[in-house]
């Protein structure tokens, strides 16, 4: 959830969806619709379907307890190196270190390094810093230092990646789209375009890469939710 999502966002969601589906097991009940429904506000509605798909193999293959392993983890839909590092950071306080955003920020401003230092140096870096006594509250640590006592120093070093504007994007329309078919089981690429003001060929390319994501099918101008 707090993927490219803010915290103060995240939280009553994490705290809602945590009350509905408090383990696996649950979460690998329920339908594709409901956590759809339970997800919006989000974005990223792929990141949903991942986390329900990792629900369902987990309880099947792994009896409903998450591995501890970083390669079995990197198995499970949507989980990359970065993820499954913090994961077991977070989760387990294993003695791993995930460099995110801030925390690349803060190491690459103390240590006077330029912006451009690759990723495998500012990784081998942090290895060499971690505090294995507690990994969580060294994360939790720099992260808070980042944020709190460096903010207009960090501002100036460039972020590798840049989140494109939502409004007006296809982003908006597929968000749009899954919304609609969270309370009812179709809905028309006219109406869709209708009442964001886009066009047709934008709502095409918003229906046709949530298509190749497998979430919607299609029939003409009617857009369905795919079945599991």
């Amino acid at each position: 959830m707090l993927h490219q999502t803010q915290v103060e966002r995240v939280i009553p969601k994490y705290e809602s969806w945590i009350r509905k589906w408090p383990n696996w097991r649950e979460l690998a009940q329920a339908s594709r619709c409901d956590v759809l429904t339970q997800w919006s506000g989000l974005g990223y509605n792929r990141r949903a379907v991942f986390l329900h798909e990792c629900a369902r193999t987990i309880t099947e293959k792994y009896r409903g307890q998450l591995p501890r392993d970083p390669q079995l983890l990197q198995k499970l839909p949507g989980i990359g190196p970065y993820t499954a590092r913090a994961i077991l950071i977070f989760a387990f306080n294993m003695p791993l270190v995930a460099v995110d955003t801030n925390i690349r920020r803060v190491l690459l401003h103390e240590f006077g390094w330029p912006a451009d230092t690759s990723r495998a140096d500012l990784q081998a870096l942090a290895d060499k810093l971690l505090y294995h006594s507690d990994p969580r509250k060294w994360h939790y640590a720099l992260m808070d230092y980042s944020r709190l006592a460096l903010p207009k120093q960090l501002a100036a070093i460039p972020s590798l990646s840049h989140q494109s504007r939502f409004e007006g994007s296809i982003r908006q329309i597929r968000g749009e789209i899954i919304r609609r078919l969270t309370i009812k089981k179709a809905v028309r690429r006219s109406t869709i375009a209708r009442c964001l003001g886009r066009t047709a060929n934008d709502v095409d390319k918003a229906v046709n890469a949530l298509q190749c994501e497998g979430l919607v099918t299609t029939t003409g101008q009617l857009i369905r939710l795919r079945e599991e």
